[in-house]
């Protein structure tokens, strides 16, 4: 199992920092696509515009299971409510650690 990067790390990376801040629905709509290796579709802008809470802890967990990281889901469910957008940030690190494109045309 591995670990999450630090969360509070979110400004580490200027671009992904600014981009998770002004745009955090469009870089989860992303996120989301990228896990399950496909493009941006209607449902990802529905599920960001109207369950964007839900949503991030959604893509957390899924990213979790994917990768392989310790974190519980009371975890998840807290960081992701109480640092939405520093967590959608770490997701963007993460993925890109991966070797993933998670930001789609924000980022080359």
């Amino acid at each position: 199992m591995t670990n999450w990067g630090k969360l509070c790390d979110c400004c580490e990376d200027t671009h992904v920092c600014c981009i998770s801040y002004l745009w955090p629905q469009l870089q989860l709509m992303q996120q989301r696509a990228t896990i399950e290796g496909r493009q941006c579709e209607l449902i990802d802008c529905l599920c960001t515009t109207f369950l964007f809470p839900c949503t991030v802890c959604h893509v957390r967990y899924m990213i979790t299971e994917k990768h392989g990281i310790d974190e519980s889901i009371v975890m998840n469910i807290l960081a992701s409510l109480c640092c939405t957008l520093c967590v959608v940030a770490q997701h963007t690190r993460q993925l890109q650690s991966k070797g993933e494109k998670p930001s789609g045309l924000f980022m080359a």
